[in-house]
């Protein structure tokens, strides 16, 4: 197919109640470039694949295929596509999101090619749940810019994103530009998706919001929806340690790349959110993400304070009742 002005790469597994949806608003986009989509799917058990090669078939020149056989997970399906790419630019969106702007690639292309100096170009999303109802309250609460500009690192140590996956669009060369970066940190490369990706990026050059509401994001917290946030957003001892491990990684791989990043804040709002759910664990639960938050702390005195005082305040309470 040669090479395109952008690559979009879609990971999809287990969305075929979303799919269709999510590549119509990729092909209905009105553009004066030709563009490539690479769907990747993590050999799902629905019905997944058959929807995306009826696409294939329907846009032989727009949609590749790329039917797994063998589960890669997120990371490696993502990073498997990204590899295949030829596009000047690479658009992300997942399989259970859409896009709302027709005009999408075009505004971003256009900003792209004019600021030579950005590495990625991103736009507001909206939030709606799996009846594609806008959810306006859940937006105000989300991590993403909520208005146009530049980004940055404060930005992101805050765990504000510049916008959300569907919303992004990255210079393909600032890929190479970060590869001997990566290599001699030793970081997988399977781990460079969504925030890390963000983190990288900005060791290369600089990002904007085009401050226009250019996608929706899928919020459902479904089990068998095949959505993201179905598998990732509930408050438990799992997702808690990955959350924790997913920030000190990317303080490792910020100083990899000579970047100054600090989550002590975060770990912070964290420790005061497991105190505040102390009778939702069992005690070995609780003392394995307490010990998770105070060995991964640049300052371990403050969160050995804040947990101190928090545990005298149960122990008073107790007596108290007691009495």
């Amino acid at each position: 197919m040669g090479n395109k002005k952008v690559s979009v790469v879609v990971a999809t597994y287990n969305q075929e109640k979303y799919i269709g949806h999510t590549l119509e608003s990729i092909v209905s986009q009105k553009v004066n470039f030709e563009y490539e989509v690479l769907v990747g799917d993590d050999c799902s058990t629905d019905g997944n694949a058959a929807i995306i090669k009826e696409y294939a078939e329907k846009y032989p020149d727009i949609i590749i295929p790329i039917l797994r056989e063998k589960n890669l997970g997120m990371g490696g399906n993502v990073a498997d596509l990204t590899m295949r790419v030829t596009g000047e630019y690479v658009a992300f969106i997942e399989g259970d999101d859409y896009w709302i702007d027709e005009n999408k690639l075009q505004k971003q292309v256009d900003f792209l090619d004019s600021h030579p100096d950005y590495v990625a170009c991103f736009g507001l999303c909206q939030i709606v749940d799996q009846n594609e109802k806008r959810q306006e309250n859940m937006e105000q609460w989300s991590g993403f810019m909520k208005e146009g500009g530049d980004y940055t690192l404060e930005m992101f140590q805050n765990y504000v994103l510049p916008g959300q996956t569907a919303t992004s669009m990255y210079r393909r060369v600032a890929y190479g530009q970060l590869q001997q970066k990566i290599m001699n940190s030793g970081i997988d490369p399977r781990k460079l998706i969504d925030r890390s990706q963000v983190l990288c990026m900005m060791a290369v050059g600089k990002m904007y919001n085009l401050g226009e509401y250019v996608s929706a994001y899928r919020y459902v917290l479904d089990a068998n929806s095949g959505s993201w946030s179905s598998q990732n957003d509930y408050y438990s001892k799992k997702n808690v340690l990955n959350y924790l491990q997913g920030m000190k990684d990317m303080e490792s791989i910020a100083k990899a790349l000579e970047l100054n990043l600090n989550f002590d804040e975060r770990r912070v709002l964290e420790l005061n959110k497991l105190e505040d759910n102390y009778s939702t664990f069992s005690k070995e639960d609780f003392n394995d993400i307490f010990e998770k938050i105070l060995e991964d702390s640049i300052d371990k005195k403050q969160i050995k304070n804040i947990h101190n005082k928090r545990q005298a305040k149960r122990t008073i309470k107790k007596i108290l009742r007691k009495n």
